[in-house]
């Protein structure tokens, strides 16, 4: 009796977890078809906000591309400049396109005189920049108490707002702060045609002095290759430009308004090397022109130049501007 009764209690309790069983298995089964309706639903909403937020981005990208258009092209013709966009031949040319369609955050980053210390120092491992030697938010705050004798004032954000101070003692701070403030109220980007300007977040830095004499090299790169040097060289007062291409032959490639040396230049001590920071520098850009000084041995990046000239006629002769622009590649 007791041994019947054990065997019936075992076939109870086998019953009684079976169909525990298959109400867990009923469950999970029921909770995995949730579960995955839940991912399906979740997949399709997921799929609507980046298709959303795709044409959102494509419209203001497209927005932001005719706004580039439409202002560069007015500025060409202020500037009473040819431009066919159908026939992109002369590097004056191929400047106006790459304003227009290549504006890009990178740019604004290397652009800006205080960030191309840090670009510097990720591409090339070390900073060749000027040093920095003090950073203002607001120019009024400039104390020249803590600033050597000699010292350059600048904002970060376009070209020639710079103030050089040769002897601080007789530099009117007054006038130099509001000249700061002044050029600091400029959207140099809107205002030039040279859009990548206008991501800077606008700043005044003084920055250490390094002579008024030194030879200026601007490596023009194409494609990340650089192609010519244009030397600016200062002698008894007056500055010379010549181009040379890189091999330092130099070429007939006449600038407008500046006299040009009949004699060649002899190649700088570090001329190997300059074409190599140059290289690494350009790398991501289709056009971009590396400014380098030679201080003593030292090469220091003066800056990134990504609309030479803003485009003006460089040569006097438009065959050279074809020349100059025809290793260029757009697309």
């Amino acid at each position: 009796m007791h041994k019947s009764s054990k065997n019936i209690n075992i076939f109870t309790t086998r019953k009684k977890y079976k169909s525990l069983f298959k109400f867990r298995k009923s469950n999970l089964r029921n909770s995995n078809k949730r579960i995955f309706k839940f991912q399906i639903k979740y997949k399709i909403m997921l799929l609507i906000f980046v298709i959303f937020v795709q044409n959102h981005c494509n419209y203001y990208s497209k927005k932001l591309l005719n706004y580039y258009y439409t202002t560069r092209l007015q500025k060409i013709r202020e500037w009473n400049r040819p431009y066919d966009e159908s026939n992109l031949v002369t590097f004056e040319d191929k400047i106006n396109w790459i304003a227009m369609h290549d504006v890009t955050k990178l740019k604004g980053k290397c652009a800006d005189k205080i960030l191309l210390h840090q670009y510097s120092k990720r591409i090339l491992k070390k900073d060749i920049c000027n040093k920095i030697l003090k950073i203002y938010e607001d120019p009024f705050k400039i104390n020249i108490t803590e600033l050597p004798e000699q010292f350059v004032l600048k904002t970060n954000h376009g070209s020639g707002f710079n103030i050089i101070v040769y002897n601080k003692t007789e530099l009117d701070i007054n006038w130099a702060k509001q000249q700061l403030y002044d050029w600091l109220q400029i959207d140099y980007g809107k205002n030039n045609a040279e859009f990548h300007y206008s991501f800077i977040k606008r700043k005044v830095f003084a920055e250490e002095y390094i002579g008024k004499q030194l030879n200026n090299y601007k490596f023009f790169c194409y494609n990340g290759e650089p192609k010519f040097v244009l030397l600016y060289k200062k002698v008894d007062g007056i500055e010379y430009r010549t181009f040379l291409d890189i091999n330092w032959n130099r070429l007939d490639f006449h600038c407008i308004s500046f006299p040009h040396p009949t004699e060649v230049y002899p190649k700088p001590i570090n001329y190997e090397l300059m074409k190599e920071y140059s290289r690494k520098l350009a790398k991501p850009f289709k056009l971009v022109r590396v400014d380098l000084y030679e201080n003593n041995g030292e090469i220091r990046l003066g800056e990134l130049t990504f609309t030479p000239f803003n485009s003006h006629i460089i040569c006097s002769k438009q065959e050279h501007n074809i020349e100059l622009g025809k290793y260029l590649k757009l697309f």
